[in-house]
């Protein structure tokens, strides 16, 4: 851990280091918190790590208005999760590494933390998630500071493209509903096999209701057992391709309904975006997006917790732990409510306490809170 003095002013220079110009939740996480920063007056320096971890850029990351200076960073911010820490802080180098004041921003989907988490925790003065239910989890391995920071998801909302249900042949009048996923992010905790078993036992074939599975990184048994699942029900389209920005929020923007039976998320990114862009959101009843989904904004769907079943490498060893499976029958249930209140009244207002509760809660407030609590 670096013994660096924690120093925050508008003066001082704060390194952002994360996957710019990649298309991810944690490269979107590193992009949103530089913004955010940024716009809050200070003095903000963006480091890409892509090709550190030997990875190619998918896109340029505009720098306009951000710092390019030699001033040494005071704070560095890390939006990368414990097992990339040490190409990250090598390519660094380990004298740079500890002159500055060193924070972790880390999402975890489950309620507790590997080992290796947990052993890393000695590497950050700091830590950050961007929810209480990953907050909780850390907080239970250290007596270091632990705070929240919701993603400032209203940063990057603008420029949807308008026209992406004319350019996959969607009419107006098809009822829309979309969900959002990697391949790469686990697919038994993104869990879209739910929401396609779902979805047609809830319509019948002869209503005008489309469900579309927009991916990415798919490749080999998942993706073909996602295909299998959809079998020959046209109502159902998987396209697994990366698209720009504009698309993403084009696709969420014009959906009636934005759909996520996960079994466990550290915030629910696409589900806060789907919020802010006035789409109704149905979702599971745990974890990170509780922060900000409740009975008055969201189409709960009731669950309960069932061991972690996953080859996923990342919850290796986990298998003591829990996550959420949702109810079908509630799930039915809930698609057919939100189906029939959406096609009568609408599409509603996104609830005053979300737009306050994602904007309000920032990275300044937050690094300010991290001041105070290493002045005791």
């Amino acid at each position: 851990m670096s013994n660096a003095h924690f120093e925050f002013d508008n003066e001082k220079v704060i390194e952002i280091i994360g996957f710019f110009e990649s298309y991810s939740g944690i490269g979107e996480s590193a992009r949103l918190c530089a913004l955010s920063l940024r716009d809050s007056g200070f003095k903000v320096k963006c480091t890409s790590v892509e090709a550190v971890y030997r990875k190619t850029a998918a896109f340029s990351w505009p720098l306009d208005g951000f710092y390019h200076g030699n001033d040494k960073p005071s704070i560095r911010i890390f939006h990368l999760n414990p097992p990339m820490l040490p190409p990250a802080i090598f390519s660094l180098g380990f004298k740079a590494y500890k002159q500055s004041y060193n924070i972790g921003y880390w999402a975890w989907e489950l309620e507790d933390i590997p080992a290796e988490w947990q052993a890393a925790l000695k590497y950050m003065n700091a830590v950050m998630t961007p929810s209480e239910f990953t907050s909780r989890a850390i907080r239970k391995h250290t007596s270091k500071p632990v705070i929240t920071v919701p993603h400032p998801v209203s940063y990057n909302l603008k420029g949807a493209n308008e026209d992406i249900r004319a350019r996959l042949n969607i009419p107006a009048s098809t009822f829309l509903i979309s969900s959002i996923f990697s391949f790469g992010s686990a697919l038994e905790r993104k869990n879209p096999q739910s929401l396609i078993t779902c979805f047609k036992q809830a319509f019948n074939q002869n209503e005008d209701v489309m469900l579309v599975l927009k991916s990415n990184s798919g490749s080999g048994d998942e993706k073909t057992h996602i295909n299998e699942l959809i079998g020959d029900d046209q109502r159902i389209r998987l396209i697994d391709e990366s698209w720009d920005r504009a698309d993403i929020l084009g696709l969420t923007q014009t959906s009636d309904l934005y759909a996520s039976f996960h079994r466990s998320e550290g915030f629910g990114l696409t589900l806060a975006e789907a919020l802010l862009l006035n789409t109704p959101v149905i979702t599971t009843n745990w974890s990170g997006n509780m922060d900000f989904c409740n009975s008055q904004n969201a189409y709960l769907v009731e669950s309960a917790l069932v061991p972690v079943v996953t080859d996923n490498h990342e919850f290796k060893g986990c298998g003591n732990l829990s996550w959420a499976e949702v109810r079908h029958d509630a799930a039915i249930a809930q698609m057919r409510a939100a189906f029939k209140a959406i096609k009568a009244q609408g599409k509603p207002q996104t609830h005053a306490l979300t737009i306050g509760y994602l904007k309000n809660n920032g990275y300044e407030l937050a690094v300010a809170e991290i001041g105070k609590v290493t002045q005791v």
